[in-house]
């Protein structure tokens, strides 16, 4: 299968000099990965593209010392002491295909950016989320 054309993603990172200072520590173009393998290849065919923006590994967050580059390798779906922020671009399936279906052990934010996406739930319940629409999975 060809390898899908998703769409980049700008991520800016910034942080404090040694005199408290504001400034820039990262500005950095970020390609969907296949987030089944761990050398941060493009997904392709039905394979959502992952673009892993931002993790923290704990509670409150330590926001200083250096950017942990994790975007383009295999990590959990969820973490149990600190958050992830990803963008996951789902490519479009038809109805032969098996749905995206997944628990965690987590809360979720889902942003739809663009296009629409269906949410279905284990009893068949389902909704379609449109551009704008945000839904919170507890």
């Amino acid at each position: 299968m060809a390898t899908q054309s998703l769409p980049t993603t700008r991520r800016i990172i910034t942080g404090h000099n040694a005199d408290g200072k504001a400034i820039f520590d990262s500005d950095t173009i970020l390609s969907p990965t296949n987030p089944f393998t761990e050398d941060g290849s493009p997904p392709e065919g039905i394979i959502p593209g992952f673009t892993l923006i931002h993790r923290t590994e704990n509670y409150p967050v330590k926001v200083q010392g250096p950017i942990q580059e994790l975007h383009g390798k295999k990590i959990a779906l969820s973490d149990s002491s600190g958050t992830v922020c990803r963008i996951v671009d789902f490519p479009p399936i038809s109805e032969d295909d098996d749905a995206y279906m997944h628990r965690t052990q987590s809360l979720d934010f889902a942003v739809v950016l663009k296009g629409t996406i269906k949410l279905i739930l284990d009893d068949g319940a389902e909704k379609t989320m449109n551009e704008g629409d945000v839904a919170v999975q507890r």
